[in-house]
């Protein structure tokens, strides 16, 4: 018995001295002991972020309020940085008096401890989480930090198709030879004011060229940039004339940006199913003033000049006028051998349709149809050529001007390219385009 309490006591006093040896108390600044370090929190309050939140990206700016307290060793600096690169000081307001450095170098007098409220503005320009990081070291580069996560959120501007008679508004097919297309974009402005509006086919920026903007109101760009009167708001009417002459099938997107590049879109799918082309003849030709040595008549079966009383000609030069000073030269034409001209205005057969768009005989069939008798004067005394004063004539010509001729059940569509005139002399001649 007396073996087993001794054996006892000793065991005790074993592990009094070992519990001893091994709680030493904490010893603050050095001597091995532990080292307290600063301590940096944010403080809540009207009117302050200290939490996690949500700012619009139109006002990015806000306040906080920080309190550092010092540990073992006085406080040395503050810095504040945004998705950690150090924010520019001039973005900085201390609103309690400091100068707007970062880092900022402690005043001795708060080097205990201090609050101060700073307006931040951050360099972030983007919707999307952005975080602040407030860093505060002591002499002892002792550090302690705390952070705040602000979502920038943006409300994109606004943009929309309108449903209308004769405008896309959703997706659709074309059937047309003119396989151009009208859309009426309403735009509007939301949080900041509207900048530009771009037209994408297929994702890509299209060729300005191929865009008219209200009729033509004014030269289209791509992307539109706004100007002042319009970055509140307005409706554009836009004819899209792409690059299509087969069946293919496209995505037009229509997207409006604001003065922060927040960006909305309405985009539309456009199958393209225009007809099979039937012609069988598409060139050039060339004739003369009737009053020269030149041909005065063409062939339009051929393209070629013939002279103006040919069998062959369908139309004929009137050529010159004996009363004119100057240049002398009608250029005016008329119909021959039973041949009937029409003037023709292509817009007939679509808005936007060109001597190009057109590409099937129904097509020049129904420009004929729909064309007017041409009304130029042909009472003017002439020489050689043709003299009479009685024709139906068409004015006199430009580049650009279209026509169709009748003749034996078969109809041509021509397009003046050029009309040349020659000074001193009778080669005067029209370079035309001519399909049937």
């Amino acid at each position: 018995m007396r073996f087993i309490t001794r054996f006892s006591l000793l065991l005790l006093a074993a592990f009094v001295v070992l519990f001893s040896a091994g709680c030493d108390p904490d010893t603050p600044g050095g001597g091995g002991g532990v080292t307290l370090p600063p301590l940096v929190t944010l403080n809540s309050g009207t009117g302050l972020v200290s939490f996690n939140q949500d700012l619009p990206l139109s006002s990015p700016s806000f306040i906080v309020s920080v309190s550092g307290e010092d540990g073992d060793a006085p406080l040395r600096n503050l810095t504040i940085q945004e998705n950690g690169t150090v924010i520019p000081f001039s973005q900085l307001n201390f609103r309690t008096g400091q100068t707007a450095n970062n880092p900022l170098l402690i005043p001795t007098g708060d080097q205990g401890g201090f609050t101060y409220e700073i307006e931040i503005t951050p360099s972030n320009t983007s919707a999307g989480d952005v975080t602040f990081t407030f860093l505060l070291t002591d002499t002892n580069n002792e550090s302690a930090s705390t952070q705040v996560t602000v979502t920038y959120t943006a409300n994109p501007p606004l943009i929309d198709l309108l449903v209308e008679d004769g405008f896309v508004s959703g997706d659709a097919t074309i059937t047309n030879f003119n396989t151009s297309f009208d859309v009426k974009v309403a735009l509007d402005d939301t949080e900041d004011s509207l900048a530009t509006l771009t037209v994408l086919e297929d994702g890509a920026l299209m060729d300005a060229a191929m865009l008219t903007y209200n009729g033509g109101a004014f030269t289209a760009m791509n992307p539109l940039v706004l100007i002042p009167d319009e970055a509140t708001g307005v409706t554009y009417t836009i004819n899209v004339n792409p690059d299509v002459t087969m069946q293919e099938t496209h995505t037009y997107t229509f997207q409006v940006a604001d003065n922060n590049g927040i960006t909305a879109e309405r985009s539309v799918v456009i199958t393209f199913d225009p007809p099979a082309s039937d012609l069988t003849f598409d060139t050039t030709g060339v004739f003369f003033n009737a009053s020269g040595s030149g041909d005065g008549g063409l062939d339009l079966d051929t393209g070629e000049a013939v002279a103006f009383n040919s069998a062959n000609a369908e139309i004929e030069d009137e050529g010159i006028n004996l009363n004119a000073v100057g240049e002398n030269w009608r250029a005016q034409i008329s119909a021959t051998n039973d041949a009937v001209l029409r003037t023709v205005d292509l817009s007939t057969l679509g808005d936007g349709t060109t001597f190009a768009d057109v590409v099937t005989t129904a097509a020049i069939a129904a420009a004929f149809d729909g064309g007017a008798m041409p009304t130029g004067n042909d009472n003017f005394p002439d020489a050689d050529g043709d003299t009479s004063a009685t024709e139906t004539v068409t004015e006199t010509l430009q580049e650009g001007d279209v026509l169709a001729v009748r003749r034996a059940g078969r109809t041509y569509l021509i397009r003046i390219d050029e009309v040349n005139y020659v000074a001193g002399s009778n080669g005067d001649n029209y370079k035309i385009s001519i399909k049937y």
